[in-house]
């Protein structure tokens, strides 16, 4: 009798999908610099906004292909995805006196995230059945 797979793993790796699109599209606009990027170059005092946005590309891809092994059940990905949320909302942190409600709903899906795959974990064993 084959084990059913739990939802919240499922939910993870949508919500790793959606942060990895923003993501992957926030690296393109800075790559591209588009108006509303020279606009932020203005705030952002010496930073070089192509390096910048090939940083967020990379990540966005990265966050794709660990969406893609989390629907996989693949442990790998479970890792993948439990460090990035744990690094995104450590840095996150940071933010919360400059943007507090999207700080706030930051880390509260990054614990989401990192409760899910750790709650059902089970889902990531080699043998389920």
């Amino acid at each position: 009798m084959q084990q059913s797979l739990s939802g919240w793993v499922t939910f993870a790796a949508i919500i790793v999908v959606i942060a990895g699109m923003f993501n992957l599209l926030s690296g393109i606009a800075a790559i591209t610099e588009n108006d509303q990027v020279k606009a932020l170059n203005q705030v952002l005092y010496g930073i070089d906004i192509e390096a910048w946005g090939w940083f967020w590309a990379v990540i966005g891809v990265a966050q794709l292909i660990t969406a893609i092994l989390l629907f996989a059940r693949n442990p790998t990905g479970a890792m993948l995805a439990i460090l990035g949320a744990t690094i995104s909302a450590t840095f996150t942190i940071f933010l919360i006196f400059v943007a507090p409600l999207w700080a706030i709903t930051v880390v509260a899906l990054n614990i989401g995230i990192i409760w899910a795959i750790t709650a059902n974990i089970e889902d990531f064993e080699a043998d389920r059945t």
